[in-house]
């Protein structure tokens, strides 16, 4: 039988909340998109137990995540009143149940009706013709059905970043050295983390370790809504026995100290690796064979997972040397009856922390989520389609051993402290051999600049960004390394996706979108960018020398020389130069740019570019106008000067 063909404007393989981002944003471009999803769920760790997001703030990140932001608190408010407990306990969305996000990321993939989700359809193969992918061939997991499927632009969300491997492109797997990147803290380390001390043996090299997975739980102590633990058929005690030491010596006194338990709502947690435990529910130096493995082999690599999980929390509950109080504390935890019912109460995904990366266009490093040297802010990004906002973290990469065995892990680290907003370039999900294909999962990054931009809400708007731009190749009929950045970020800062970040400038600014903008541009040194101070001539001149290199401005004027500008018409003479104020004088004396200077200078730009534009500094007085004002108005002329 020859296999069934299905033709899509973009395909997008996986789905994880990257992968619903960039169906969403492609669809509301009006291309047809097809999201194949090789597991029976969509929403990858956000719909399988990770209900407390990874973000340090939600004003560092905007668009499709806040969406499902909003989704998730209004989901709690119609359910459960204003005033209810649930709604405090969602953080404004940002905790939820596994049940809810599902819900809410299958309201978003319904709401746009250019999206087909086909799951449980495992990629087998990719067509390429020349550098560009043609189609690709997937089977039906359970009916071993094959289809082939064809589009003209395809994204890659998996955590492994299966498709691109396929398309031949090139990647990475495990840690940099210290070396290679020049980043301070790479490689083998070894680090207390509470304090953050780095201890002997930490001497950066680099290797092929993964940090390691786990599966995040949805736990309650609620006994009307509580599923015992079950021994699992592979028990094996010793797995867990260092933890009566930890015990004795008192370094651990609760259930909490060993699972780390965050609650959301409804009474039930996000359970976790504890970071201050030695033996938690990570499993460091089981996952080497994970990211190139094929299907049996990874669900050989998630069933261990499992099983030691389950393993450990019938040791905490059951084991007669445990203290009988340890005990009787850890049997009042069991999951929750009513999340994951199809699996038996266990999340369906394993947290895949980290698999390939791509070599793309840029390599994101630590050094791009840190303070730049000579500036207030993290470095800036001209192609940056995203912001960041974590901390550079990884977990640990071997299981307790003798050195620093009883204060660290290796390769166990969380910087928040090093960490600043980041911006995030486009150039890290674009491969340089494949023209119709961006990667917004496995991004090019090192070990440590993954250990940041590896979070659920970044990778959503990442997925985003892949979305709109793989449309915007589509229409324009150019590979996806030739697209406007500038176009491209202008559509993005129009659908109130963060491009760049400032502390002092909300959403509803008149100026947001245009510091977003210039925000990437060089234009700022850091997170101030101080839009209702006046604009002193000196920036606004810098300003424009950059503005003049990017699309669209290349004939942008020069500010007028001199405010003492008279009308075509009228007689200047007689007047004596020689005898006036020296200019340099004259301008210290008035630093700023005057209102009636900027609508001189408007009124030159548009000429020059042959825009139709009226800006609304041409209704104002004599006062001085604002840095805010001023940007507005150059970005105003660049992005009709581009649409042209």
């Amino acid at each position: 039988m020859q296999p069934l063909h299905t033709q899509a404007d973009t395909i997008v393989y996986g789905g994880t909340p990257a992968g619903i981002g960039a169906a969403i944003a492609s669809a509301r471009r009006g291309k047809r998109v097809l999201l194949i999803e090789p597991s029976a769920f969509v929403g990858g760790l956000m719909t399988s137990g990770l209900g407390e997001t990874d973000i340090r703030s939600v004003d560092t990140s905007g668009s499709v995540f806040g969406e499902f932001l909003t989704l998730v608190h209004e989901h709690y408010v119609s359910v459960y009143g204003e005033q209810s407990q649930q709604v405090k306990d969602c953080c404004g969305g940002l905790r939820f149940e596994p049940s809810v996000a599902r819900k809410v990321m299958h309201t978003l993939l319904g709401n746009e009706p250019g999206v087909t989700v086909l799951v449980e359809r495992q990629l087998l193969s990719v067509q390429m013709e020349g550098g560009r992918i043609a189609g690709v061939e997937a089977e039906d997991v359970r009916s071993r059905e094959k289809t082939a499927y064809h589009a003209h632009q395809f994204i890659d969300a998996t955590y492994e970043g299966d498709l691109a491997a396929m398309a031949g492109v090139p990647y990475r797997i495990g840690r940099e050295s210290r070396d290679e990147w020049n980043e301070e803290l790479a490689g083998k380390l070894y680090c207390e983390y509470n304090t953050k001390e780095i201890l002997p043996g930490s001497t950066g090299e680099g290797d092929e370790l993964l940090q390691a997975y786990n599966f995040r739980l949805c736990m309650t102590n609620n006994p009307d809504n509580r599923v015992p633990f079950t021994k699992p058929a592979h028990y094996n005690r010793n797995e867990y026995t260092s933890l009566l030491g930890d015990i004795a010596a008192g370094r651990l006194k609760t259930f909490g100290d060993v699972i780390k338990l965050s609650p959301i709502p409804n009474g039930k947690t996000d359970t976790n690796n504890h970071h201050n435990c030695s033996c938690s529910t990570d499993l460091p130096g089981e996952n080497h064979g994970y990211p190139e493995g094929n299907r049996s082999e990874r669900e050989r690599i998630a069933t261990r997972h499992r099983e030691y999980i389950q393993g450990l929390l019938w040791f905490l509950q059951e084991d007669g040397e445990l203290p009988e109080t340890f005990r009787a504390e850890a049997r009042k935890w069991g999951y929750a009856a009513d999340e994951f019912p199809e699996t038996g109460h266990f999340p369906p995904q394993i947290y895949v922390r980290e698999a390939r990366r791509i070599v793309g266009r840029y390599v994101f490093t630590e050094n791009d989520a840190r303070l730049a040297p000579g500036l207030n802010r993290s470095p800036v990004h001209y192609d940056s389609i995203a912001t960041g906002d974590y901390a550079i973290d990884s977990h640990a990469t071997r299981k307790r051993e003798p050195i620093g065995q009883n204060r660290a892990l290796e390769g166990f680290l969380g910087f928040g402290k090093l960490t600043e907003v980041y911006q995030i370039p486009f150039g890290v999900m674009v491969p340089e051999q494949v023209t119709n294909l961006l990667v917004p999962v496995a991004v090019s990054a090192t070990h440590m600049g993954f250990g940041t931009i590896r979070m659920e809400p970044f990778w959503l708007q990442l997925g985003f960004a892949a979305g709109a731009a793989a449309s915007m190749s589509q229409t324009l009929g150019t590979c996806v390394q030739q697209i406007c950045i500038d176009k491209l970020q202008d559509e993005l800062i129009e659908a109130n996706q963060l491009i760049t970040y400032f502390r002092d400038v909300k959403a509803n600014h008149p100026a947001h979108a245009a510091l977003q903008y210039f925000g990437t541009k060089s234009f700022f040194t850091s997170y101030e960018a101080r839009p209702d101070e006046s604009c002193t001539l000196a920036d606004a001149s810098m300003w424009l020398n950059l503005a003049r290199a990017l699309p669209g401005g290349a004939r942008l004027p020069a500010l007028p020389a001199t405010d003492r500008i008279a009308p075509a018409g009228t007689d200047i003479g007689p007047r004596k130069l020689a005898e006036e104020e020296p200019y340099r004088t004259y301008w210290a004396a008035k630093p700023n740019l005057s209102r009636p200077m900027a609508v001189r200078w408007i009124a030159a730009a548009r000429r020059s570019l042959g825009v139709e534009y009226r800006s609304p500094l041409e209704e104002g007085g004599l006062e001085d106008v604002t840095r805010g004002e001023f940007v507005t108005a150059l970005y105003e002329l660049l992005k009709l000067s581009r649409s042209q």
